[in-house]
Parts: structure tokens; sequence; C-alpha cells
């Protein structure tokens, strides 16, 4: 596969495409991530079952995501994206059986929405470096976390509005919506996103879950992006629980301070993502990732050692919002830096693979911060997660950068 044709991301049609399906089936997630659990709560009352929501959706990324990055390998993209989306709206439909003698139902929908996100995210991910260049990858996966902090803010509000309005058939028709826009824009992408990752006409490549763990294993800034990315999301899988403690006891603040300083997040997000793609596309990615976490790391720790200095509210609103251009930062330093790195083939696995790490880590990270709160204040424990920001930083530059350098292999070039 050859490098795509040199031309700016607003003139890029299929690029274009990519975002807008990207984008409005990230509402559709998103609005099932918040109205699922929240429908589950509602009609039960249980706090165990609604978790239950969150913890089966991270044992299908941890178990599937691997699987789903084969296949993302092995298949056309553009035609794996169109049957993805479609199968997401299939997958909606136990939903409208649902009621509170037939819970189960809403798990069985977590499930299948699992399953079917395991196999459409590495395929969008893998798709990425055949429709722009190298040098543009930056500022590439800057447009798409943008377009994911909107899909964020509208997916989440929608999602509370359908549960209230319409209940589980609104979110139905809601989130079939979204995907068959998914759909749609996938469809119209050109020919050359339809040919499977796998270059070799003889088809013999292996596109099994083993050949990508060896191609993993021969590169050592590969395998270190993998501990990289569970690290951190260990870290961020401790943070809401954290979140809400610390906001409720070191700054004696409620539920509508809790929701204006995460909200502040999502703008910062926006911004970031304009900034990160205009001036970090100078830079390579590696060192954007790892700059990113070690700024990260600064941010969390003026924000949570502010309360020793003052507990005023924008104090926090404003630092919680820098915090998006770090978070953006490292972000998209990890996957520009992985789609540079990996070979064309294996894209799609390796994607799998980092959802699946990312999946142990926050798993293991929520766990952690609720048996640790027994026993340390929050403050304490989220100076725990400055460490980790600090250590994914520090990682990232020695483990990563400084070996991409000297064995960079380009955007995912057969060569």
């Amino acid at each position: 596969m050859s490098e795509p044709p040199e031309q700016s991301l607003r003139r890029n049609r299929d690029f274009g495409l990519l975002f807008t399906g990207a984008t409005v089936n990230g509402i559709g997630d998103w609005l099932l991530e918040l109205a699922l659990p929240l429908y589950v709560f509602v009609e039960t009352g249980s706090g165990i079952a609604t978790a239950g929501v969150y913890i089966a959706k991270l044992i299908v990324r941890l178990v599937v995501g691997p699987l789903g990055g084969s296949l993302a390998d092995r298949w056309p993209l553009r035609t794996t994206l169109v049957t993805t989306n479609l199968l997401q709206i299939l997958a909606l439909v136990p939903l409208f059986a649902v009621s509170t003698d037939r819970i189960w139902l809403v798990f069985i929908v977590v499930v299948a929405q699992g399953m079917i996100g395991s196999v459409n995210d590495p395929a969008g991910f893998a798709l990425m470096p055949r429709i722009v260049g190298s040098e543009q990858l930056i500022a590439a996966n800057s447009t798409m976390s943008a377009g994911d902090s909107v899909a964020r803010l509208i997916g989440a509000a929608a999602g509370g509005i359908a549960v209230e309005v319409g209940g589980p058939s609104a979110v139905v028709l809601a989130g079939s919506a979204t995907f068959v826009v998914g759909a749609v824009s996938a469809s119209l992408m050109s020919r050359r996103t339809n040919q499977p990752s796998m270059t070799d006409d003889s088809g013999s490549v292996d596109t099994s879950i083993r050949a990508g763990l060896a191609e993993v294993r021969k590169r050592p800034a590969m395998a270190a992006l993998i501990g990289v990315q569970g690290l951190a999301m260990f870290g961020f899988g401790a943070f809401p629980v954290l979140f809400i403690v610390f906001v409720t006891e070191s700054l004696d603040g409620d539920g509508s301070d809790v929701g204006l300083i995460r909200a502040s997040s999502a703008l910062g997000g926006l911004i970031a993502a304009a900034v990160v793609g205009s001036f970090a596309s100078k830079h390579d990615p590696a060192q954007v990732m790892s700059g990113g976490y070690l700024l990260f790391a600064v941010v969390a720790f003026l924000f949570v050692n502010a309360p020793s200095v003052t507990t005023v509210l924008w104090v926090y609103l404003l630092l919680f919002a820098m915090s998006g251009f770090p978070n953006v930062a490292s972000q998209v330093g990890t996957r520009s830096t992985a789609q540079q790195l990996c070979p064309s083939e294996v894209l799609g696995r390796l994607g799998g693979l980092m959802s699946a790490s990312g999946a142990l880590g926050m798993g293991l990270g929520s766990v952690a911060a609720g048996l640790l709160l027994e026993v340390f204040s929050a403050r304490i424990l989220f100076n725990g997660q400055v460490v980790v920001l600090a250590l994914c930083g520090a990682f990232s530059f020695l483990f990563i950068a400084q070996r991409a350098a000297g064995t960079q292999q380009g955007p995912a070039i057969d060569r």
C-alpha cells in the first residue's frame, strides 16, 4: 500500500467521511454509555446492578478486543465499518422488550454493543494511515479528538433526555439514527478504503492474534506503547470515584459543582484539539505523547493540591479546563505513534490489544480506588494518580520516543 496522496485534511473527502461517521457513531456510543446504566438504576435502584453494566462492558473489551482487532485486519475496512454500524442498530432491538422484570436484556445489549465496537473501533483506527499522510496524523487525530469531545457532550445529554422522555424505545430510536449516519458515511468512502489491511496477494499473511503478538514482541516500542496505555488507564479508571469524593470532601462541593468542573474539561478538550492539531504536527508523535503525560502530571498536581491555598470554584474550573490540553496531547500522540510505528497489516490487532490493555487497567484502577478509599483520603490517592501520569510520561520518552527515533517505520506503509 502506497503513501496516501498529499492533500489538506479539509479537501480530503475520505477523511471528512471518516470524521463524520466516527463522530456521529460516537454520539450513539455515549448515549448508550449514559442511558443504559441510568435506566438500570432507575428501574432497580441497585448500585450493584448499575455497576454491573460498566463491568460487563470492560470485560467484553478485555476478552474480545484482541479478536476484534484480528478481524479488522482480515476484513475490508470500509465494509467492516458499514456492517458494524448496521449491527449496532440490530443489537438495540432487545431494548424494545426490556422492563423491570426483564432488566437482563440491558446486559445482553451491553455485551453485544461491546463485541461489535471491538471490531468497529480497530477498523477505524487502522483506516486512518490509509487516507492521510504521515505528517498529517497528529492533525487528523486531533480533529478526531475534537469530534469525540462533541460526541461526548451531545451523546451524554441525549442519553439522559431519552431515558427521561421515552424510556428504552427512545434510546433505540436515537441510537439507531446515529448508527445509520455512521453506516452511510462509511459506505461513501472511496474504493481504496475497502482493501483489507492484509496486503499479501497470496493471502498467506497470518492475521491471527498470536501472529499480532509476535509482531508486537519484535518491536519493543510497540510493546511499551501497550504497557503505557494500560498504566494510563489504571490512573484514569480510578479517577471518577476519586473526583467525586475529592470535590465533596476537599472543596466542600455538591453535585452541581461536580458537574460544572467535569463539564469544563470538555470545553478545554475542544480548544486543546485545535491547538494540538496546529502546533504539535511539527513534532514527533511519541514526543507529543510523552510531553502530554508529563504536562498532565503537572496540571493534575496543581489541581489536587490547590485546596491548601484556596477552595474557590473558579480556580478548579480553570485548572480542570487546562487539563484538556495535556489530555488531548497524550491521547493524540499515542494514536499517532501507534499508526506511525505499526505495519498496516497489524494495525487492527494493535488497536485491539491497546483496547484490552486499557480495559484491564481501567478495571483494576476502579477496584483499587474503591478499596483504598477505605484507608486513604481522596487527595492522597489523587496524588498517586499524579505519579502514575508522570511515570507514563517518563516511560513514553525512554521506551517509546527514544527507541522509535532509531527504528521508525513510517505511517504503516508496506515496504
